[in-house]
This record gives structure tokens, C-alpha cells and sequence, in this order.
């Protein structure tokens, strides 16, 4: 992913509002539901995860693991930092480590399954499996922050890469096309500048929403 400013926003709405994921087709029973949703985590733990959260959002990705780490040896159930790590590993591992990369998903998963309702886990985990290049199940993950948060730009544009990306213009347009609704400056620059819509740039419907 080509770390532009407005990349940031794609990569870091974590930050924002973002971390953790699991068990797509298989939500946990109600039961175990209720418990995950009263999990409490240590004081200490939290701010650890906020320091390696301020470094991950710097693209410092050592930095953010290390102390994801002290957060997760303070409280083995701190879901945030699972899922912050999470992903930490799968931005370092992008183009170079796919096995970083599937550990990554496997801890956003854990994160999952200890808080299914936590929506940043949903973006991080949609994330991290776009970057595997399993698309179908990141618009699956995308979608699902979309029915938490309809006005999530990013997640549209998260879509909207995929299908950038895939050569497919139309659905690429789409999606651009309600990213936009809600953030058209910043989505505008961020298609003009990432290569995700390099194989559609010089389409119709591609031209046709830049120049509106």
C-alpha cells in the first residue's frame, strides 16, 4: 500500500475508531456473548495499547508490537492490543512476509472471539485479509464495519480498492463514489494518487468520477 498522506485514513482508521475480528460464519452464543461484552481491561494494559497505537499510526511498526507485547503480558485478554498487533504484523509483513501477514489475521481473529462487537477489529481484520489478497472475505469484513458505521469513508474506499485493483471499474466507482459522499476531497486525492486504480485510470466511468 502506497503510504500517502491520505493513505493514512485507509490504513489507520484503527486509530480512529478501529481494532480486532473473528469467526466470520460463526458468532459465538449468546451466552459466551454477554460475557466477552463485560470484559474489562487492566488500566495499565489499556495505556500500553494507546502508546502502541501513537506508533502505529507513525508507521512504526516495531515500535507499536513491542508494545502491543507489554500490553498482552499485563492482560492476556486486552482485545485491542491482539488486534492492534494484529495488524501492526500484517502492515510489516505487506509485500515481504506473507507469513507475518496470516499471523497477523490469526490474532485479529482472537481479538474477535474474545469481543465480536468491537467494530475497529472488523476493519482491522478487512484490512489485513486485503492485503493477503483474499478479497472476498475483506468486503465481507469492509461491509460489516459499513452496517456499524454507515458513514465510514474508508471502509468504502476500502472496497473500492479491491475492485480498483481487479480491473473492475464499475464496482470500483461505486464504491469510490460513496466514499465520496461523505469525504469527496480526501477520497478524490487518494484515487488520483494510489496505484489500486492504476488498471482503471483511463476508463470511462473512472474519468467520469474524477472529473465530476
Amino acid at each position: 500500500m502506497k503510504k500517502i498522506p491520505i493513505a493514512v485514513a485507509l490504513c489507520l482508521t484503527v486509530g480512529l475508531f478501529i481494532a480486532g475480528c473473528g469467526n466470520q460464519e460463526q458468532p459465538a452464543p449468546a451466552q459466551n456473548q454477554q460475557q466477552q461484552q463485560q470484559i474489562q481491561i487492566d488500566a495499565a494494559s489499556e495505556a500500553l495499547f494507546e502508546k502502541g497505537l501513537s506508533f502505529y499510526q507513525q508507521f512504526q511498526y516495531d515500535q507499536a508490537i513491542s508494545l502491543y507485547d507489554q500490553a498482552l503480558a499485563k492482560d492476556q485478554k486486552n482485545y485491542k492490543a491482539l488486534s492492534g498487533k494484529g495488524i501492526a504484523l500484517a502492515m510489516r509483513g505487506d509485500g515481504v512476509n506473507p507469513k507475518e501477514v496470516r499471523q497477523g489475521i490469526s490474532l485479529i481473529r482472537q481479538a474477535l472471539e474474545l469481543k465480536p462487537d468491537y467494530v475497529p477489529s472488523f476493519y482491522d481484520l478487512a484490512l489485513a485479509l486485503k492485503i493477503d489478497k483474499q478479497y472476498d472475505e475483506s468486503i465481507t469484513w469492509f461491509q460489516k464495519v459499513i452496517d456499524s458505521e454507515p458513514d465510514n469513508t474508508w471502509s468504502y474506499y476500502g472496497i473500492a480498492t479491491i475492485y480498483g485493483d481487479q480491473g473492475n471499474a464499475e464496482k470500483a466507482v461505486l464504491y469510490l463514489k460513496k466514499a465520496a459522499a461523505i469525504d469527496k476531497e480526501n477520497v478524490k486525492e487518494a484515487a488520483r494518487s494510489q496505484s489500486h486504480f492504476d488498471r482503471i485510470r483511463n476508463t470511462r466511468a473512472f474519468q467520469g468520477f474524477m472529473n465530476q
